[in-house]
């Protein structure tokens, strides 16, 4: 999705900014031109812990995806992306063997479940499970009717998936590999009716005796002054954070204090990190970015901005 469309529709579903992309940079085990290749640098000699890739933002558009792997080869999906990143994602998948053993889902909205939605349809990946925070349909139609149809298909595709899908709690903790845990921080929110479906992303921690990382989807403000009054800091605290709603029109500051962390992971293209209006240049559109950018800076000290429209697909280890 573009610029325009972007703020336009913050909080409703995404739709693709149309334009030509041409990769100049592209990450690769063998070849720069092979578009299916995941880059993998040598695994750290370690065990009970885990990399993560955070995906480029294909096609210019507004998305989110990561995969994680653990050092005893399990793999985990963080969301995925829009339906037209299908196969650039799947063909990550395949070189990393194929399964995933654990897809977690924020919110369905279809810039986050495109894929699972075609991964599901296609059945060329295998899923041991899925975990998400379930949106009922009645409520989705009466809080955010313009993506009811959405939620709708995506509970009936996992229900007839034949896939294991867990509706977590908060609170619950689920080993997804040898020494490496994902707590449940945060699940659905049916009170918060502004912003509801992204108000009740699922927000989760995955931990390994050496770093954090605290997903947070496209938590907004609303969200996440509830999560602060409901949470231990200690649950809250991570090394990493991703940056909730691609970085902007997210949870506030003061959440991000509580968080504490390091670094910073953003899901976000190069136009919206720049702030940039569809057809014009850096500073000239209407978005939160340039505001929680300088919060990453001056209030969080963070050290590092992974930005997965700068960096592509970058293996954090």
């Amino acid at each position: 999705m573009g610029p325009a469309t972007f703020s336009k529709l913050l909080g409703q579903t995404f739709f693709p900014f149309l334009g030509f992309v041409i990769f100049l940079n592209l990450f690769s085990c063998s070849s720069s031109d092979d578009f299916e290749s995941l880059r993998i640098e040598n695994f750290p000699d370690r065990q009970e812990d885990f990399s993560i890739w955070q995906l480029d933002q294909f096609n210019f558009e507004v998305q989110m995806c990561y995969i994680i792997r653990t050092d005893d080869g399990k793999i985990i999906v963080v969301d995925g992306g829009m339906p037209n990143s299908y196969e650039k994602v799947a063909g990550y998948l395949k070189q990393l063997g194929g399964r995933v053993h654990t897809w977690v889902i924020t919110h369905p909205h279809i810039d986050h479940i495109g894929v699972l939605q075609e991964v599901i349809s296609r059945k060329e990946i295998q899923i041991d499970r899925i975990l998400h925070s379930k949106l009922d349909d009645d409520w989705s139609l009466q809080y955010e009717s313009s993506n009811q149809l959405l939620v709708s298909n995506y509970n009936k595709n996992l229900t007839e998936s034949g896939i294991s899908v867990i509706d977590v709690k908060k609170g619950e903790v689920y080993a997804v590999g040898h020494g490496v845990d994902l707590k449940i921080i945060g699940v659905k929110n049916d009170s918060i009716t502004v912003n509801a479906i992204n108000n009740s992303s699922l927000v989760f921690k995955i931990e390994s005796k050496s770093k954090s990382v605290l997903f947070l989807g496209d938590l907004g403000v609303e969200g996440g002054n509830e999560l602060l009054k409901q949470t231990a800091s200690e649950d809250l605290k991570a090394d990493y954070v991703q940056m909730a709603h691609h970085g902007q029109a997210g949870v506030g500051l003061e959440f991000y204090k509580a968080v504490d962390p390091d670094y910073a992971l953003w899901p976000t293209p190069k136009w919206l990190w720049e702030n940039s209006a569809e057809g014009q240049g850096p500073g000239t559109g209407n978005f939160q970015i340039l505001e929680v950018r300088g919060w990453a800076e001056k209030e969080l000290n963070i050290k590092k901005n992974y930005v997965a429209g700068l960096d592509g697909n970058l293996q954090i280890d």
